[in-house]
């Protein structure tokens, strides 16, 4: 039986599972197959990520056929593996997978159950990748003991990186796009692209979920990285990525916070023009955002200018950036009337979230339970949840602030569809 010590962990940042993370990390990998050494049950988490993913991407029209290329199996550990050990079983998984999917390479992540046991997940790796002659790689962390999501996402990424990133003579004025932003075909990603071309830079790689090895190649070969992860949580993921990979390639990365909004996008520009000594691309580009923006919000306002808006919060500060959102608000002339802080938030998100606000708006703050005149009398409501009152009108503030100024401008275009709507028609719509 092979078993492992482990530390005890009596801190950690989240709560989330490490498990998807590692799928995630090579989900899009052509020749790549997950294994969750893991009870049956475990897989649903992924499963039902990837299934709301799904949801998502036919809903806003980005879903491409094929995207999801590495399969997903679980070792199915039972009660009589948590006992003994589940190594054994880990092999015969291993085993059945080489033969049916002839893999490039096998990635497993460990459960929490595995972890518990103390099943060496790393030399059974070791040993399998002797046997079949493919690179067999087993991350770190173990389901819910540790690191969460993220933790995942990153030992995933930074060991396929080791096995498979080798130094490669640089490419001029190219790019390798770090962390997920629903793919290459997103309108993120696009937008990040088209902001990109201005200074001549090209993206040739997503590392590490879009991937194949022939891309992981392209990534030691690129000029840049530029970070495109989340929230601030997965963002210090991701630049611990870019840390280590510049450490393993050389590759520098650009370190800036996204181009959300018209202020973050410009300043976004500004530092890349000032990073790559191209400053007259820099202000011939926020020359061009402007006009463009401008020239979007002229026609927004006709419906939007003067609008009655109540601002809705559910969300701790650490997962929502008010920000952007009053921006939208300012350059459309919208007026807002009130900013409503939900129950569901504890007593010192509320005093947080309280704090922070009069930074971005001098708005009065009410709780849930003082709102209910204001947000019957709004013209639309802007809200991180959807609320429970089919008369209202309904924004659905999307939790990953949209990128540069053509994020923006879809959710103007979408508030000015929903303030289109019917008075008497309530409803709700995602941005």
């Amino acid at each position: 039986m092979v078993k492992s010590k482990r530390p005890v962990v009596s801190l950690k940042s989240g709560c989330s599972c490490s498990m998807p993370g590692v799928w995630r990390a090579v989900a899009h990998s052509d020749g790549a197959v997950v294994i969750f050494h893991s009870p049956k049950a475990c897989a649903h988490i992924t499963q039902e990520m990837g299934l709301g993913i799904h949801y998502r991407l036919v809903a806003r029209q980005e879903f491409v056929p094929g995207r999801y290329r590495a399969p997903l199996i679980s070792s199915e550990l039972n009660d009589e593996h948590s006992i003994f050990g589940g190594a054994e079983q880990l092999r015969a998984c291993i085993r059945s997978v080489a033969g049916r999917y002839r893999p490039s390479y096998i990635v497993i992540a460990s459960s929490c159950v595995a972890g518990i046991i103390g099943d060496d997940i790393a030399e059974v790796a070791a040993l399998a990748e002797q046997e079949f002659t493919i690179p067999v790689i087993a991350s770190p962390c173990s389901g819910y003991l540790d690191g969460e999501y993220h933790a995942g996402y990153y030992h995933t990424a930074m060991a396929v990186a080791e096995r498979f990133i080798t130094t490669q003579p640089t490419l001029p004025d190219t790019v390798t796009l770090l962390g997920d932003r629903g793919g290459p075909d997103s309108e993120d990603c696009q937008e990040m692209e088209r902001l990109l071309h201005y200074f001549g830079l090209e993206v040739h790689a997503h590392f590490p979920g879009y991937a194949s090895l022939n891309d992981m190649r392209r990534v030691a070969a690129s000029s840049l990285n530029i970070l495109i992860g989340g929230r601030a949580q997965s963002y210090a993921w991701i630049r611990r990525l870019a840390v280590g990979l510049e450490a393993r390639s050389g590759t520098p990365f650009f370190d800036r916070d996204h181009p959300v909004g018209w202020l973050g996008t410009t300043a976004w520009l500004a530092e890349l023009g000032a990073l790559l000594a191209r400053p007259q691309a820099a202000r011939q580009a926020i020359a061009a955002e402007q006009q463009r923006l401008q020239a979007a919000v002229f026609e927004s306002r006709r419906t939007l200018r003067l609008a009655r808006v109540a601002l809705v919060i559910g969300r701790p500060l650490q997962y929502f950036e008010p920000g952007w959102v009053l921006e939208l608000l300012a350059q459309a002339e919208i007026e807002l009337v009130a900013v409503v802080l939900l129950q569901g938030l504890t007593g010192q998100q509320q005093e947080v979230l309280r704090q922070a606000l009069p930074a971005y708006t001098q708005i009065p703050v009410l709780l849930q339970s003082q709102a209910d005149a204001t947000l019957r009398t709004a013209e639309l409501v802007m809200t991180t949840h959807e609320l429970d009152d089919e008369n209202l009108r309904q924004f659905f503030i999307p939790v990953l602030p949209p990128i540069g100024v053509s994020g923006f401008l879809r959710q103007l275009q979408k508030l000015e569809r929903l303030a289109q709507r019917p008075a008497l028609r309530g409803g709700i719509l995602y941005g």
